[in-house]
């Protein structure tokens, strides 16, 4: 017959088994979903700051050619092109007399000055500009074709033979797609690669701008970046141990890659192409893997804003070493408990069951969600290291929690919270209005704030100063409306939620709100720094409202109205303006 020690440790022993096994399901589970979740968003990372790192480098190409192109049609705006026989909306002179082509050329000289001298300061300060460019519209008449700079191979530009668009051929789309590219659009656009003009052993890259007067072609302006410069940066993108970055066009062809041929398309972009996944912009944090040469592999993409995409590739087994070196630590660690557990069980039975059970409850809470719990043990054995373990776990189950709650409620550009916040808040007022019955209902108040010519800005100034006049609104909203919640509601929408002490003092607030917004309008000069914006507010009415989506349509209503008597003064002011300049010989 067993003695009950032998029965208590068999029971205990087998207590312990469960409870390991238990415990290490969980975490391995828990740790595979984590590693997969973890090397996912690591891809991901990598792909997103190779595609920022390259678009800061294309975008301060674009925004030197946008002040290129700013300066031509500033001077293009001083003639008409019916004093050289040009009709508006054509591309050809008709019947030019002499006079009128010498006054042309010497026109055009003068302007090819003033945007040669304008293009080659910025050029200069550009970061990795190999040629800017003005190719002339030959169909004037001019006998000027523009100008062409050049550093390809040499440390400074120098001037090269200027391009006759008459010699330039649409069928030519490996060399001169630049020039009908941007006049098909009739737009801004990014072009490449293609070879280029006077270096036919070069790939580049190119953003091209149409000039225009009277809807009539002037020319073409653009800058090129070597295709060599990218892959540069590219290949030295470092993907774990082994892995690999890769550019590929629209079509998903190679531009480059480690050890395939350009223009090919592999197997697995064939595949994300045909079930749509790599028609989007980026993975957008999706666990793609796929199946080379038996490998298995894992990728992530991003667009960059040239349209072309950056992907990045791992070896899966490199992926997962982490995961699979912890696994294994769990496994000997849980046998080597299970080993000392079953010899000394008699002896520090007591002394172990306790902390085992504590663990065991905290291990279940922390697998249900409950990433508060305490783990208390800090003895110095294998409970201690395992319970060390789960502490760890628990503490980075809870940072990366807290940090995709802060992701999921905040607008990432003004920092104020966005529009799932403010349905969350919403909803939970319209909660307090349905269980307030016959009791004392909610008091609050709603204002909408809406940032007038925001389109305006983004069209003249660029997307990059519509964000500024956006983050200069935010910044006069939350320090006049401090103790209320501030959501960005919309694109150039605002939505201010008035409780407690600004509720009370909401007129004096309002006053103040004004009062800011003039003094910071006169203390900048930049149409993108300065701040306009309509406004209307209206308090929540018991027994008119039943809910928040009531208040927001009346302060909604009477935003617009502002905003429409904004549009009227302007229109009114520009009339005027302009009756005045009329009147001026």
């Amino acid at each position: 017959m067993h003695s009950i020690r032998v029965k208590i440790t068999a029971v205990t022993i087998a207590a312990i088994i469960v409870s390991v096994l238990t415990l290490g399901f969980i975490a391995v589970f828990t740790i595979g979903v984590e590693s997969d979740e973890a090397a996912t968003e690591k891809m991901q990372l990598i792909s997103e700051n190779a595609q920022k790192s390259l678009d800061a480098y294309l975008d301060s190409l674009k925004q030197s050619v946008d002040m290129a192109d700013f300066v031509a049609e500033d001077s293009l705006s001083q003639i008409r092109l019916e004093d050289y026989n040009i009709p508006n909306a054509s591309s050809r002179a008709v019947n030019q007399t002499p006079e009128q082509a010498q006054k042309l050329d010497e026109f055009l000289a003068s302007h090819f000055e003033l945007v040669r001298s304008a293009f080659g300061s910025v050029a200069s300060s550009t970061s990795g500009v190999e040629e800017y460019y003005y190719c002339i519209n030959a169909n004037l008449g001019s006998s000027n074709h523009g100008f062409f700079y050049s550093k390809v191979g040499l440390t400074e530009f120098e001037e090269q033979q200027p391009i006759n668009s008459h010699t330039l051929d649409p069928r030519e789309v490996d060399r001169d797609v630049w020039y009908f590219a941007a006049i098909q659009a009739g737009a801004p656009v990014w072009v490449g690669p293609y070879r280029d003009r006077y270096h036919d052993s070069a790939q580049v890259i190119s953003y091209v701008v149409p000039t225009y007067r009277d809807n009539t072609l002037i020319g073409v302006i653009g800058m090129d970046i070597l295709m060599e410069t990218m892959i540069s940066q590219i290949s030295s993108i470092k993907v774990y141990d082994t892995g690999f970055a890769c550019l590929l066009d629209q079509d998903g062809h190679i531009l480059y890659h480690p050890s395939m041929e350009k223009g090919s398309v592999p197997q697995a972009i064939e595949d994300l192409i045909s079930s749509g996944v790599f028609q989007q912009e980026s993975s957008n944090g999706e666990m793609i893997r796929y199946l080379v040469d038996g490998q298995e592999r894992q990728l992530a993409f991003s667009t960059l804003t040239n349209g072309l995409k950056i992907v990045v590739a791992a070896p899966v087994s490199e992926i997962a070493a982490s995961r699979r070196q912890l696994t294994e630590l769990i496994l000997v660690a849980a046998a080597v408990l299970l080993v000392l557990f079953a010899i000394f069980a008699m002896v520090i039975m007591e002394a172990v069951t306790e902390p085992l059970k504590r663990l065991t409850a905290a291990s279940r809470k922390l697998a249900s969600g409950d990433y508060d719990v305490e783990l208390e043990y800090d003895g110095k054995d294998e409970v201690g290291v395992l319970t060390d373990s789960f502490r760890q776990m628990r503490d980075e189950l809870r940072t990366h929690i807290a940090d995709l709650n802060s992701r999921a409620s905040t607008d990432a550009l003004t920092g104020v919270r966005n529009k799932g916040a403010y349905d969350a808040l919403a909803a939970k007022i319209d909660g307090t209005i349905d269980a307030s019955g016959e009791g004392e209902p909610p008091t609050f108040g709603l204002i909408v704030l809406d940032c007038n010519d925001l389109k305006q800005i983004n069209d003249e100034y660029g997307h990059a100063n519509g964000d500024v006049y956006l983050q200069s609104a935010r910044r006069v909203i939350c320090r006049v409306f401090a103790h209320s919640a501030v959501f960005r509601v919309g694109g150039d929408e605002f939505a201010v939620v008035l409780q407690g002490e600004d509720y009370d003092n909401r007129s004096q607030l309002l006053e103040a709100f004004d009062k800011k917004v003039e003094e910071v309008n006169a203390a900048v000069s930049e149409p993108w720094k300065r701040i306009n914006i309509a406004k209307g507010m209206a308090l929540f009415a018991p027994g008119q409202d039943t809910c928040v989506e009531d208040v927001f349509t009346r302060a909604d209503e009477r935003m617009y109205e502002d905003k429409q008597q904004y549009r009227r003064r302007r229109d009114r002011a520009a009339a005027e303006a302009s009756a005045e300049n009329g009147q001026q010989p």
